[in-house]
């Protein structure tokens, strides 16, 4: 039995469930205490990424427009930065001097990420990539190509070769 579409007017809309209204994270004000916690958080090692889920903090994104408009929080920033990776390195002596002979395997692998996060964020310290100073471009170059004409001629002997046209002008 085959079944007939129902008309338009008979179908009935199911009603669409509206979506679960997200929690808007409370705004977090720039402020002088507020950046000294950040700063000395971030100089213990404490990645960014940890920082902004504890409450009264900004949120990750909030940092970065903090840093645009105030410059001074920005110097601030990068110096609990590099302290920071100061922190990472005693962390992975703190770790590899810790190891035993059970958890070399697990230290190792900690040692190692300490290490290569002190090295991304102070890479002239810690062995890292040094950043790459930006490429001055070279002074302009002026590339020239001619047109050459040549033409297939026979000599005396029988034997072809050929030979350039020179332009009006040129010996």
């Amino acid at each position: 039995m085959v079944e007939k579409p129902r008309p338009a007017a008979e179908v009935t809309k199911r009603p669409r469930k509206k979506p679960p209204a997200r929690a808007k994270a409370p705004q977090v004000r720039y402020g002088a205490q507020i950046a000294a916690e950040i700063c000395e958080r971030l100089a213990k090692g404490e990645p960014w990424a940890t920082i902004c889920t504890f409450e009264g903090m900004p949120s990750y994104t909030t940092l970065y427009a903090w840093q645009d408009k105030d410059p001074a929080f920005a110097e601030a920033v990068a110096r609990a930065r590099l302290q920071g990776a100061d922190a990472c390195a005693d962390e992975a002596l703190s770790v590899a001097r810790a190891a035993t002979k059970e958890t070399a395997p697990q230290a190792r692998l900690l040692v190692a990420t300490l290490m290569r996060r002190a090295a991304l964020i102070a890479p002239k310290a810690w062995g890292g990539k040094a950043e790459k100073e930006a490429r001055q471009m070279p002074e302009r170059v002026e590339i020239v190509f001619r047109a050459r004409r040549f033409e297939k001629l026979t000599g005396p002997d029988g034997k072809a070769f050929v030979r350039e046209i020179k332009p009006e002008g040129e010996a």
